[in-house]
Protein backbone atom coordinates (compact mmCIF):
# COMPACT_ATOMS: atom_id res chain seq x y z
CA UNK A 1 0.00 0.00 0.00
CA UNK A 2 1.27 3.51 -0.72
CA UNK A 3 2.20 5.42 2.44
CA UNK A 4 0.06 8.91 0.87
CA UNK A 5 -2.62 7.00 0.03
CA UNK A 6 -6.03 7.50 2.03
CA UNK A 7 -7.80 4.72 3.70
CA UNK A 8 -9.98 2.88 1.45
CA UNK A 9 -13.00 3.82 3.59
CA UNK A 10 -12.66 7.61 3.40
CA UNK A 11 -13.57 10.48 0.82
CA UNK A 12 -9.67 11.09 -0.47
CA UNK A 13 -10.87 14.83 -1.08
CA UNK A 14 -11.56 15.50 2.28
CA UNK A 15 -8.51 13.29 3.33
CA UNK A 16 -6.10 15.59 1.51
CA UNK A 17 -8.18 18.92 2.18
CA UNK A 18 -7.77 17.85 6.27
CA UNK A 19 -3.95 16.84 5.89
CA UNK A 20 -2.54 19.17 3.17
CA UNK A 21 -5.24 22.07 2.95
CA UNK A 22 -3.41 24.85 0.80
CA UNK A 23 -1.93 22.07 -1.32
CA UNK A 24 -3.11 22.48 -4.86
CA UNK A 25 -6.01 20.64 -6.44
CA UNK A 26 -6.77 22.02 -9.57
CA UNK A 27 -5.15 24.25 -11.81
CA UNK A 28 -8.04 25.93 -13.62
CA UNK A 29 -6.88 27.64 -16.58
CA UNK A 30 -3.96 29.64 -14.78
CA UNK A 31 -6.21 29.40 -11.56
CA UNK A 32 -4.75 27.58 -8.53
CA UNK A 33 -7.56 26.29 -6.20
CA UNK A 34 -6.67 24.64 -3.08
CA UNK A 35 -7.77 21.68 -1.66
CA UNK A 36 -9.44 22.81 0.75
CA UNK A 37 -11.15 25.18 -1.81
CA UNK A 38 -12.05 22.13 -3.53
CA UNK A 39 -13.70 20.68 -0.54
CA UNK A 40 -15.91 23.33 -0.22
CA UNK A 41 -16.95 22.99 -3.63
CA UNK A 42 -17.84 19.63 -3.37
CA UNK A 43 -19.72 20.34 -0.57
CA UNK A 44 -21.89 23.18 -2.24
CA UNK A 45 -22.11 20.65 -4.81
CA UNK A 46 -23.34 17.87 -2.55
CA UNK A 47 -26.01 20.59 -0.93
CA UNK A 48 -27.33 21.48 -4.26
CA UNK A 49 -28.09 17.50 -4.95
CA UNK A 50 -29.65 17.63 -1.93
CA UNK A 51 -31.89 20.37 -2.21
CA UNK A 52 -33.10 18.73 -5.96
CA UNK A 53 -34.27 15.61 -4.12
CA UNK A 54 -31.30 13.72 -5.07
CA UNK A 55 -30.51 11.06 -2.20
CA UNK A 56 -28.23 7.71 -1.19
CA UNK A 57 -28.24 4.63 -3.87
CA UNK A 58 -30.58 6.86 -6.58
CA UNK A 59 -28.76 7.31 -10.12
CA UNK A 60 -27.92 10.72 -11.39
CA UNK A 61 -27.06 11.15 -15.00
CA UNK A 62 -25.37 13.68 -15.92
CA UNK A 63 -24.66 15.35 -19.05
CA UNK A 64 -20.75 16.09 -19.18
CA UNK A 65 -20.94 19.55 -20.96
CA UNK A 66 -18.23 20.89 -18.66
CA UNK A 67 -15.20 19.96 -17.40
CA UNK A 68 -15.03 21.38 -13.51
CA UNK A 69 -18.66 20.47 -13.16
CA UNK A 70 -18.51 16.97 -14.12
CA UNK A 71 -15.39 16.58 -11.43
CA UNK A 72 -17.22 18.15 -8.64
CA UNK A 73 -20.60 16.22 -9.45
CA UNK A 74 -18.48 12.91 -9.59
CA UNK A 75 -16.95 13.46 -6.33
CA UNK A 76 -20.50 14.79 -4.67
CA UNK A 77 -21.68 11.96 -6.10
CA UNK A 78 -19.60 9.78 -4.04
CA UNK A 79 -19.79 11.50 -0.33
CA UNK A 80 -24.01 11.72 -0.88
CA UNK A 81 -23.98 7.73 -1.72
CA UNK A 82 -25.74 8.46 -5.14
CA UNK A 83 -24.77 6.89 -8.01
CA UNK A 84 -22.75 9.24 -10.47
CA UNK A 85 -23.60 8.12 -14.47
CA UNK A 86 -21.82 10.70 -16.71
CA UNK A 87 -22.85 10.68 -20.28
CA UNK A 88 -21.65 11.52 -23.39
CA UNK A 89 -23.33 14.87 -24.40
CA UNK A 90 -23.12 14.28 -28.17
CA UNK A 91 -25.17 11.00 -28.05
CA UNK A 92 -28.22 11.49 -30.00
CA UNK A 93 -30.97 12.09 -27.88
CA UNK A 94 -33.02 9.27 -28.33
CA UNK A 95 -30.17 7.27 -27.41
CA UNK A 96 -29.44 9.57 -24.25
CA UNK A 97 -33.21 8.78 -23.23
CA UNK A 98 -33.30 5.03 -24.03
CA UNK A 99 -29.82 4.81 -22.01
CA UNK A 100 -30.82 7.00 -18.86
CA UNK A 101 -34.20 4.45 -18.91
CA UNK A 102 -31.85 1.57 -18.36
CA UNK A 103 -29.85 3.05 -15.78
CA UNK A 104 -32.84 3.85 -13.90
CA UNK A 105 -31.88 7.44 -13.70
CA UNK A 106 -34.12 9.29 -11.36
CA UNK A 107 -32.58 12.79 -12.56
CA UNK A 108 -31.11 14.28 -15.29
CA UNK A 109 -28.04 17.19 -14.70
CA UNK A 110 -25.48 19.11 -16.98
CA UNK A 111 -22.74 19.74 -15.39
CA UNK A 112 -22.48 23.08 -16.53
CA UNK A 113 -25.65 23.96 -13.98
CA UNK A 114 -22.16 23.62 -10.84
CA UNK A 115 -21.39 27.20 -10.11
CA UNK A 116 -18.16 27.77 -8.54
CA UNK A 117 -16.38 31.00 -7.22
CA UNK A 118 -12.39 31.29 -7.91
CA UNK A 119 -12.31 33.49 -5.55
CA UNK A 120 -14.37 31.99 -2.68
CA UNK A 121 -12.05 30.75 0.40
CA UNK A 122 -13.41 27.78 1.71
CA UNK A 123 -13.69 26.90 5.19
CA UNK A 124 -11.31 24.54 7.47
CA UNK A 125 -12.56 20.82 7.68
CA UNK A 126 -12.06 18.90 10.45
CA UNK A 127 -13.65 15.54 10.20
CA UNK A 128 -13.15 12.71 7.99
CA UNK A 129 -15.94 11.79 5.32
CA UNK A 130 -16.78 7.93 5.63
CA UNK A 131 -18.01 6.38 2.39
CA UNK A 132 -18.68 2.92 1.09
CA UNK A 133 -15.96 1.06 -0.55
CA UNK A 134 -17.96 -1.53 -2.29
CA UNK A 135 -21.21 0.03 -2.72
CA UNK A 136 -22.00 1.20 -6.21
CA UNK A 137 -20.09 4.62 -7.17
CA UNK A 138 -20.56 4.78 -10.90
CA UNK A 139 -22.22 3.65 -14.39
CA UNK A 140 -19.64 4.37 -17.34
CA UNK A 141 -21.09 4.01 -20.32
CA UNK A 142 -18.95 1.97 -23.07
CA UNK A 143 -19.99 1.21 -26.69
CA UNK A 144 -20.52 -2.21 -28.00
CA UNK A 145 -20.94 -3.32 -31.62
CA UNK A 146 -23.92 -2.16 -32.08
CA UNK A 147 -27.03 -0.48 -30.06
CA UNK A 148 -27.65 0.67 -26.62
CA UNK A 149 -24.20 0.82 -24.66
CA UNK A 150 -23.67 -1.29 -22.16
CA UNK A 151 -23.29 0.56 -18.37
CA UNK A 152 -20.12 -0.72 -16.44
CA UNK A 153 -20.86 -0.64 -13.08
CA UNK A 154 -17.83 -0.13 -10.32
CA UNK A 155 -17.43 0.60 -6.75
CA UNK A 156 -14.93 3.27 -5.24
CA UNK A 157 -12.96 -0.02 -4.22
CA UNK A 158 -12.43 -0.66 -7.84
CA UNK A 159 -11.13 3.00 -8.93
CA UNK A 160 -9.40 2.77 -5.90
CA UNK A 161 -6.79 -0.41 -6.64
CA UNK A 162 -6.96 0.67 -10.19
CA UNK A 163 -5.33 3.98 -8.89
CA UNK A 164 -2.54 2.06 -6.80
CA UNK A 165 -2.20 -0.23 -10.25
CA UNK A 166 -1.02 2.22 -11.95
CA UNK A 167 0.61 3.97 -9.52
CA UNK A 168 3.45 1.32 -10.02
CA UNK A 169 4.57 3.02 -13.18
CA UNK A 170 3.56 6.45 -13.47
CA UNK A 171 4.33 7.23 -9.70
CA UNK A 172 1.90 10.43 -8.50
CA UNK A 173 2.66 12.96 -5.49
CA UNK A 174 1.43 15.72 -4.30
CA UNK A 175 3.37 18.47 -6.71
CA UNK A 176 2.97 16.59 -9.66
CA UNK A 177 0.00 17.57 -12.21
CA UNK A 178 -2.15 15.68 -14.81
CA UNK A 179 -3.45 17.20 -17.60
CA UNK A 180 -6.98 16.32 -17.13
CA UNK A 181 -7.23 15.84 -21.37
CA UNK A 182 -9.81 12.55 -22.14
CA UNK A 183 -13.20 12.98 -21.91
CA UNK A 184 -14.92 12.30 -18.23
CA UNK A 185 -17.96 10.03 -19.78
CA UNK A 186 -15.02 8.05 -20.45
CA UNK A 187 -13.07 5.60 -17.70
CA UNK A 188 -9.86 7.02 -19.16
CA UNK A 189 -10.66 10.80 -18.09
CA UNK A 190 -12.04 9.19 -14.53
CA UNK A 191 -9.15 7.50 -13.88
CA UNK A 192 -7.10 10.45 -14.26
CA UNK A 193 -9.68 12.45 -11.54
CA UNK A 194 -9.30 9.76 -9.04
CA UNK A 195 -5.25 9.14 -9.20
CA UNK A 196 -4.81 13.08 -8.61
CA UNK A 197 -7.68 13.19 -5.51
CA UNK A 198 -6.35 9.93 -3.83
CA UNK A 199 -2.51 10.90 -4.80
CA UNK A 200 -2.96 14.59 -3.35
CA UNK A 201 -1.97 15.22 -6.48
CA UNK A 202 -3.14 18.09 -8.97
CA UNK A 203 -5.49 18.01 -11.87
CA UNK A 204 -4.86 20.70 -15.16
CA UNK A 205 -7.99 21.93 -16.45
CA UNK A 206 -7.90 23.70 -19.75
CA UNK A 207 -11.68 24.86 -20.33
CA UNK A 208 -10.54 27.92 -22.47
CA UNK A 209 -9.65 24.94 -24.96
CA UNK A 210 -6.27 26.64 -25.82
CA UNK A 211 -3.86 24.12 -28.33
CA UNK A 212 -2.04 21.77 -26.73
CA UNK A 213 1.70 23.21 -27.22
CA UNK A 214 0.22 26.60 -25.84
CA UNK A 215 -0.95 24.67 -22.42
CA UNK A 216 2.31 22.82 -22.10
CA UNK A 217 4.43 26.15 -22.42
CA UNK A 218 1.99 27.66 -20.21
CA UNK A 219 1.72 25.37 -17.55
CA UNK A 220 4.14 22.75 -15.51
CA UNK A 221 2.03 19.52 -16.53
CA UNK A 222 4.01 16.51 -15.59
CA UNK A 223 1.48 13.64 -16.27
CA UNK A 224 0.11 13.13 -19.73
CA UNK A 225 -2.06 11.36 -21.54
CA UNK A 226 -2.23 11.26 -25.18
CA UNK A 227 -2.58 9.25 -28.63
CA UNK A 228 -0.59 8.47 -31.72
CA UNK A 229 -1.80 11.33 -33.08
CA UNK A 230 -1.45 13.94 -30.60
CA UNK A 231 2.23 12.85 -30.18
CA UNK A 232 2.71 13.48 -33.50
CA UNK A 233 1.14 16.61 -33.69
CA UNK A 234 3.12 17.94 -30.90
CA UNK A 235 6.42 16.64 -31.79
CA UNK A 236 5.88 18.48 -35.44
CA UNK A 237 5.43 21.71 -33.49
CA UNK A 238 8.72 21.39 -31.56
CA UNK A 239 7.41 20.51 -28.30
CA UNK A 240 10.27 19.56 -26.20
CA UNK A 241 8.14 18.12 -23.62
CA UNK A 242 10.95 17.42 -20.89
CA UNK A 243 11.87 21.22 -21.20
CA UNK A 244 7.91 21.70 -20.75
CA UNK A 245 8.35 19.91 -17.16
CA UNK A 246 6.52 16.91 -18.45
CA UNK A 247 7.73 13.63 -17.09
CA UNK A 248 5.42 10.61 -18.00
CA UNK A 249 3.69 10.04 -21.05
CA UNK A 250 1.13 7.66 -21.47
CA UNK A 251 0.00 6.21 -24.83
CA UNK A 252 -3.33 4.98 -25.28
CA UNK A 253 -5.41 4.05 -28.07
CA UNK A 254 -3.41 0.50 -28.69
CA UNK A 255 -1.47 1.76 -31.79
CA UNK A 256 2.08 3.51 -31.33
CA UNK A 257 4.66 4.75 -34.44
CA UNK A 258 8.56 3.79 -33.48
CA UNK A 259 9.96 7.24 -35.05
CA UNK A 260 7.61 9.01 -32.38
CA UNK A 261 8.25 6.70 -29.81
CA UNK A 262 12.41 7.46 -30.36
CA UNK A 263 12.72 10.98 -30.17
CA UNK A 264 10.54 11.64 -26.95
CA UNK A 265 12.65 8.78 -25.38
CA UNK A 266 15.54 10.61 -26.66
CA UNK A 267 13.95 14.40 -25.03
CA UNK A 268 14.73 12.49 -21.52
CA UNK A 269 10.81 11.97 -21.03
CA UNK A 270 9.54 8.61 -19.45
CA UNK A 271 6.73 7.21 -22.27
CA UNK A 272 4.61 4.16 -21.21
CA UNK A 273 2.33 2.52 -23.80
CA UNK A 274 -0.94 0.98 -21.99
CA UNK A 275 -3.50 -1.81 -22.69
CA UNK A 276 -6.91 -1.11 -20.42
CA UNK A 277 -10.94 -1.37 -20.50
CA UNK A 278 -14.10 -0.11 -19.20
CA UNK A 279 -14.40 -2.80 -16.97
CA UNK A 280 -11.35 -3.04 -15.30
CA UNK A 281 -11.39 0.69 -14.32
CA UNK A 282 -8.78 2.11 -16.71
CA UNK A 283 -5.43 0.21 -17.54
CA UNK A 284 -4.31 -3.17 -17.49
CA UNK A 285 -0.91 -3.23 -18.35
CA UNK A 286 1.31 -0.45 -18.95
CA UNK A 287 5.03 -0.33 -19.34
CA UNK A 288 7.85 0.54 -21.53
CA UNK A 289 6.96 -0.08 -25.27
CA UNK A 290 9.00 -3.36 -27.41
CA UNK A 291 8.38 -3.62 -30.69
CA UNK A 292 7.60 -6.24 -32.11
CA UNK A 293 7.12 -7.69 -35.84
CA UNK A 294 3.27 -7.11 -35.39
CA UNK A 295 3.02 -4.48 -33.72
CA UNK A 296 3.67 -2.52 -29.77
CA UNK A 297 3.65 -4.20 -26.79
CA UNK A 298 1.28 -2.37 -24.00
CA UNK A 299 3.79 -3.20 -20.80
CA UNK A 300 3.70 -5.53 -17.71
CA UNK A 301 0.41 -6.70 -15.65
CA UNK A 302 0.20 -3.82 -13.35
CA UNK A 303 -0.45 -4.96 -9.89
CA UNK A 304 -3.91 -5.91 -8.58
CA UNK A 305 -4.82 -7.52 -11.39
CA UNK A 306 -4.08 -10.64 -13.39
CA UNK A 307 -3.68 -11.24 -17.16
CA UNK A 308 -4.54 -15.22 -18.47
CA UNK A 309 -4.74 -16.35 -22.40
CA UNK A 310 -7.34 -18.64 -23.60
CA UNK A 311 -6.51 -21.11 -25.71
CA UNK A 312 -7.63 -18.92 -28.75
CA UNK A 313 -5.38 -16.12 -27.87
CA UNK A 314 -8.21 -14.39 -25.95
CA UNK A 315 -7.00 -11.63 -23.20
CA UNK A 316 -8.92 -12.94 -20.11
CA UNK A 317 -8.52 -10.22 -17.02
CA UNK A 318 -9.49 -10.51 -13.18
CA UNK A 319 -8.25 -8.45 -10.05
CA UNK A 320 -9.40 -5.65 -7.57
CA UNK A 321 -10.29 -2.91 -9.93
CA UNK A 322 -12.89 -5.66 -12.02
CA UNK A 323 -16.35 -4.15 -12.60
CA UNK A 324 -19.44 -5.20 -10.60
CA UNK A 325 -21.03 -5.66 -13.34
CA UNK A 326 -23.17 -4.35 -16.30
CA UNK A 327 -26.11 -2.31 -14.98
CA UNK A 328 -29.40 -3.71 -16.85
CA UNK A 329 -33.03 -2.57 -15.78
CA UNK A 330 -32.76 -2.83 -12.06
CA UNK A 331 -30.25 -5.43 -11.67
CA UNK A 332 -25.80 -5.69 -12.39
CA UNK A 333 -25.33 -8.67 -14.47
CA UNK A 334 -21.72 -10.41 -13.41
CA UNK A 335 -19.50 -10.20 -16.75
CA UNK A 336 -17.37 -13.43 -15.29
CA UNK A 337 -16.82 -16.85 -15.90
CA UNK A 338 -16.86 -19.64 -13.34
CA UNK A 339 -13.08 -18.77 -12.51
CA UNK A 340 -13.65 -15.06 -12.21
CA UNK A 341 -12.21 -14.11 -15.87
CA UNK A 342 -13.80 -11.81 -17.78
CA UNK A 343 -13.39 -12.45 -21.35
CA UNK A 344 -11.92 -8.94 -23.14
CA UNK A 345 -12.45 -10.19 -27.02
CA UNK A 346 -9.43 -9.17 -27.43
CA UNK A 347 -6.60 -11.24 -28.90
CA UNK A 348 -2.64 -11.24 -27.09
CA UNK A 349 0.59 -12.97 -27.15
CA UNK A 350 3.61 -12.36 -24.58
CA UNK A 351 6.31 -11.00 -26.30
CA UNK A 352 9.73 -10.33 -23.47
CA UNK A 353 7.48 -11.43 -20.81
CA UNK A 354 5.04 -7.62 -22.12
CA UNK A 355 1.58 -8.42 -23.18
CA UNK A 356 1.42 -7.33 -27.11
CA UNK A 357 -2.67 -7.27 -28.22
CA UNK A 358 -3.05 -8.37 -31.64
CA UNK A 359 -6.05 -7.43 -32.13
CA UNK A 360 -10.20 -7.62 -31.83
CA UNK A 361 -11.60 -10.96 -31.98
CA UNK A 362 -14.40 -9.86 -33.74
CA UNK A 363 -12.57 -7.28 -36.18
CA UNK A 364 -10.52 -10.82 -37.80
CA UNK A 365 -11.75 -11.51 -41.37
CA UNK A 366 -10.87 -14.34 -43.36
CA UNK A 367 -9.08 -13.73 -46.76
CA UNK A 368 -8.46 -17.05 -49.25
CA UNK A 369 -8.22 -19.17 -46.07
CA UNK A 370 -6.21 -16.63 -44.12
CA UNK A 371 -6.35 -15.15 -40.96
CA UNK A 372 -6.10 -11.24 -40.93
CA UNK A 373 -5.84 -9.13 -38.14
CA UNK A 374 -6.47 -5.06 -39.18
CA UNK A 375 -4.75 -3.79 -36.32
CA UNK A 376 -1.25 -5.71 -37.41
CA UNK A 377 -1.41 -4.32 -40.65
CA UNK A 378 -2.53 -0.81 -39.13
CA UNK A 379 0.69 -1.25 -36.85
CA UNK A 380 2.66 -1.57 -39.81
CA UNK A 381 1.29 1.69 -41.68
CA UNK A 382 2.60 3.54 -38.85
CA UNK A 383 5.97 2.50 -38.85
CA UNK A 384 6.37 4.57 -42.11
CA UNK A 385 7.18 7.65 -41.01
CA UNK A 386 5.12 10.25 -42.75
CA UNK A 387 1.87 8.03 -41.65
CA UNK A 388 0.09 9.49 -38.67
CA UNK A 389 -2.61 7.22 -38.71
CA UNK A 390 -4.48 4.21 -40.13
CA UNK A 391 -7.77 2.04 -40.29
CA UNK A 392 -8.49 -0.77 -42.37
CA UNK A 393 -11.26 -2.71 -43.32
CA UNK A 394 -12.34 -5.46 -44.86
CA UNK A 395 -14.12 -5.20 -48.42
CA UNK A 396 -15.77 -8.04 -50.17
CA UNK A 397 -13.77 -9.96 -53.09
CA UNK A 398 -15.52 -12.74 -54.99
CA UNK A 399 -12.07 -14.50 -55.30
CA UNK A 400 -10.74 -14.32 -51.92
CA UNK A 401 -13.96 -13.62 -49.86
CA UNK A 402 -12.97 -10.80 -48.28
CA UNK A 403 -9.50 -8.58 -48.72
CA UNK A 404 -7.71 -5.09 -46.76
CA UNK A 405 -8.22 -1.88 -47.86
CA UNK A 406 -6.64 0.87 -45.72
CA UNK A 407 -7.25 4.43 -44.96
CA UNK A 408 -4.25 6.56 -43.50
CA UNK A 409 -4.34 10.08 -43.19
CA UNK A 410 -0.88 11.39 -44.13
CA UNK A 411 1.41 14.38 -42.77
CA UNK A 412 1.27 16.53 -45.97
CA UNK A 413 0.34 15.44 -49.76
CA UNK A 414 -1.18 13.01 -51.53
CA UNK A 415 -0.67 8.88 -50.66
CA UNK A 416 1.63 6.99 -52.87
CA UNK A 417 -0.16 4.01 -53.11
CA UNK A 418 2.28 1.79 -54.89
CA UNK A 419 5.26 3.31 -52.70
CA UNK A 420 3.69 2.27 -49.66
CA UNK A 421 2.54 -1.36 -51.04
CA UNK A 422 6.38 -2.20 -51.53
CA UNK A 423 7.59 -0.60 -48.10
CA UNK A 424 4.86 -2.56 -46.52
CA UNK A 425 6.02 -5.97 -48.39
CA UNK A 426 9.21 -5.62 -45.72
CA UNK A 427 7.28 -5.90 -42.46
CA UNK A 428 3.91 -8.09 -43.31
CA UNK A 429 3.18 -11.25 -45.46
CA UNK A 430 2.06 -10.07 -48.89
CA UNK A 431 -1.24 -11.54 -48.47
CA UNK A 432 -1.89 -8.82 -45.89
CA UNK A 433 -0.78 -6.10 -47.96
CA UNK A 434 -4.06 -4.24 -48.59
CA UNK A 435 -5.25 -4.14 -51.96
CA UNK A 436 -6.12 -0.31 -51.71
CA UNK A 437 -4.70 2.46 -49.76
CA UNK A 438 -7.20 5.30 -49.90
CA UNK A 439 -7.09 9.26 -47.98
CA UNK A 440 -8.42 9.14 -44.90
CA UNK A 441 -11.72 11.90 -45.02
CA UNK A 442 -11.53 15.37 -43.61
CA UNK A 443 -13.44 14.79 -40.96
CA UNK A 444 -12.09 12.10 -39.32
CA UNK A 445 -8.61 13.49 -38.76
CA UNK A 446 -9.03 14.93 -35.05
CA UNK A 447 -7.66 12.19 -32.62
CA UNK A 448 -10.05 10.51 -30.39
CA UNK A 449 -9.58 7.87 -27.87
CA UNK A 450 -10.29 5.12 -30.16
CA UNK A 451 -11.09 4.18 -33.68
CA UNK A 452 -14.35 4.24 -34.93
CA UNK A 453 -13.69 1.63 -37.19
CA UNK A 454 -17.99 1.09 -38.29
CA UNK A 455 -17.59 4.48 -39.66
CA UNK A 456 -14.77 3.63 -41.72
CA UNK A 457 -16.67 0.15 -43.02
CA UNK A 458 -19.65 1.51 -43.79
CA UNK A 459 -17.62 4.63 -45.33
CA UNK A 460 -16.15 1.69 -47.60
CA UNK A 461 -18.86 -0.06 -48.34
CA UNK A 462 -20.41 3.20 -49.63
CA UNK A 463 -17.75 4.04 -51.96
CA UNK A 464 -18.21 0.47 -53.31
CA UNK A 465 -22.19 1.13 -54.36
CA UNK A 466 -21.09 4.22 -55.28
Amino acid sequence: MNHHFPPGNECPLRYHAQRMPDAIALLLDQHLISYQQLDGWVERCRELLQRKGVTADQHLAVMTDSIVGTVLLSLACLRLGCVFCPINPAFPDEQKRAYCKNIDAVAVMHSSEVVFDVGHVAETVNHSFIIHPDALMNLIATSGTSGLPKAVAHSYSNHYFSAIGSHSKTPLFQGDCWLLSLPLYHVGGLAIVMRCVMSGATMAIDSEKKPLNRLLSMSRISHLSLVNTQLYRLLKMGVNFYKAGVRYILLGGGMASPVLVDQVLKQGVTLLTTYGMTEMGSQVCTGKPLFAEAGVTSGDVLPEREICLAESGEILVRGKPLALGYYRNGIIESVVDDQGWYHSGDKGCWFQEQLQVTGRMDNLFISGGENIHPEEIEQALLTLPEIIQAVVVAEFSEEFGQRPVAYVQIDEGDVDEAFTKKRLAGKIARFKIPDRIRPFPHKMTQPGIKVNRRFFQQLNDSWIAG
